[in-house]
């Protein structure tokens, strides 16, 4: 009661905090908080000839705007929670170019039951699967906002299905854009589409390499098996709003 009493005449203020680059942090909940909406995005795939996935995206929150894959998620005043950023996919260097390129890692807060997995690598030339594919070899662009590619005689490459927009809404920015693959036609392909370039995918070692897709959990491009390596996928993120005390 008395803590209670402390408290009730403070003015509660919005925040929204952002966990990156990859690793482990921790978070304590701040006073007047005891419930947040989070918004996570996997680290991306690296590519191979094909460019890689980007990060898959997860959305827990409290309204029912646009997507979301869960409800918003309870926490205490002073818990401490564990935070992990997903990591992308590390390059591939040219003696692995027959072999894919490398899945991302995961991003979690809290506990497994909220996580969002990283992009696939790609699979020589066929591109990873993620929140948006990657391109396979000499085909087009990296999709964008959880699209697939259509990878003509490699097949489909599958994206989430729904959006890679911050928290699922329309009005935030897009994000894991897929890697593009290598060509051999003079066109040099683009990454995925994203409103935000850190986390972005790195391109292939030379110019007419497949580009990275943005970020954050971009997929890395590809490039030819005669190159250096094929690029890296983009750390992930994790994304935190709330209402706490004013300070």
């Amino acid at each position: 009661m008395r803590r209670r009493f402390e408290y009730k005449d403070r003015e509660l203020e919005d925040f929204l905090i952002r966990f990156y680059p990859a690793g482990n942090y921790t978070w304590i909940v701040p006073e007047g908080c005891f419930s947040v909406d989070v918004f996570l995005v996997g680290g991306g795939g690296s590519g191979s000839s094909a460019g890689g996935g980007g990060g898959y995206t997860k959305t827990f929150k409290s309204d029912n705007k646009g997507w979301k894959d869960g409800e918003a998620i309870a926490v205490k005043p002073g818990q401490s929670i564990s935070i992990t950023v997903g990591k992308g996919g590390a390059k591939v260097y040219q003696a692995e170019q027959n072999s894919p390129g490398k899945d991302g890692g995961y991003s979690q807060f809290m506990s497994s039951s909220y996580r969002a997995n990283g992009g696939k690598g790609a699979n020589k030339w066929r591109g990873g699967d993620g929140g948006s594919a990657g391109s396979s070899s000499y085909t087009q662009d990296g999709a964008s906002d959880g699209g697939d590619t259509n990878g003509e005689e490699y097949g489909v490459i599958k994206g989430q299905g729904h959006t890679t927009r911050d928290f699922g809404e329309s009005g935030g920015k897009r994000n894991a854009g897929g890697g593009s693959g290598e060509t051999n036609t003079g066109v040099v392909f683009q990454g995925g589409i994203s409103d935000y370039s850190e986390g972005s995918g790195t391109g292939g070692s030379t110019n007419g390499s497949g580009k990275g897709g943005g970020g954050y959990g971009g997929g890395g491009g590809g490039v030819r098996y005669s190159m250096v390596y094929a690029g890296a996928g983009g750390d992930g993120t994790v994304l935190i709003r709330g209402r706490r005390y004013k300070s």
